[in-house]
């Protein structure tokens, strides 16, 4: 297996304190805070570029369905490094598309029901990969399941090589996967930490943030949202919307809840920020 990682956690010595990769700074990527994970990007695509050959790469991150996780945000800054690393190398990107949404936050999950949010997950290449080299960047390993569903998908549509990168290796904690959780949330008490990443100057909405703030109980939604700017307003509405979060029953409730606090607010979005 062709893995490669910034950091390990290991249950000795609990979340990451590495300079390069620390528990605060990774809960913030998780959270739209581009300019950490271009940090981790940069850094996987120097390893990468040690240990490539000559022949063509495609790059991808995990699938997703129409709104993308924060590994997504690693793609651009990877691609472009890893090309001034290696002029000779033929470098381009694509996306693996997923049908439907975790009925959940992935993160708490059990290993079965994480079995079973994967297992039932259908991915598709949106292009031909056959013959190729995949490099397959996601920023965090538990169980593993996300990895055999990608080598699945990539191996079907007939690459000739996978290599998986990672932010964290977290495979120590494979019995007790919640520790992913406990990472996601490191930087994130609740709603005033979220609005300070989204006015960093390198931020990124993604999946993770809108389920965020779905989950912040009502007062501090509302707190959320009398102070949010219109276009990341409207960028969760639009997110809520494209993953069809309202029939999704874990977060039923939690649109209901948000819909009557916009409403309540009388709070503007800019229903172009999608």
């Amino acid at each position: 297996m062709n893995r490669i990682c910034l950091t390990e956690l290991d249950s000795e010595h609990g979340l990451p304190q590495a300079a390069l990769v620390d528990a605060r700074g990774y809960s913030r990527f998780k959270h739209g805070d581009a300019a950490a994970g271009r940090r981790f990007a940069v850094a996987l695509a120097a390893l990468a570029a040690q240990c490539l050959d000559s022949r063509p790469v495609l790059v991808t991150t995990s699938a997703f369905a129409q709104v993308p996780p924060a590994a997504y945000s690693l793609l651009i800054p990877f691609v472009e490094h890893l090309r001034s690393l290696r002029p000779d190398l033929e470098v381009g990107a694509f996306r693996i598309n997923r049908r439907g949404v975790s009925n959940g936050d992935y993160s708490r999950m059990t290993p079965a029901d994480r079995r079973a949010s994967i297992g039932s997950a259908d991915l598709t290449p949106e292009r031909d990969v056959s013959g190729t080299t995949v490099l397959a960047l996601d920023d965090i390993r538990v169980t593993g399941n996300h990895e055999r569903a990608m080598d699945r998908c990539l191996n079907d549509a007939g690459v000739a090589e996978v290599w998986h990168l990672y932010v964290v290796d977290a495979a120590d904690f494979a019995q007790c996967p919640q520790i992913e959780s406990v990472l996601n949330e490191a930087a994130i008490d609740g709603a005033q930490d979220l609005l300070e990443i989204a006015d960093e100057r390198r931020f990124v909405p993604n999946a993770r943030l809108c389920r965020r703030v779905l989950a912040l109980p009502q007062q501090q939604l509302r707190h959320f949202v009398e102070r949010a700017q219109p276009a990341l307003l409207g960028w969760l509405a639009a997110a809520v919307e494209h993953d069809d979060l309202a029939a999704v029953p874990a977060y039923t409730s939690r649109v209901q809840t948000w819909d009557a606090v916009l409403a309540e607010a009388g709070q503007e979005i800019d229903a172009g920020a999608s």
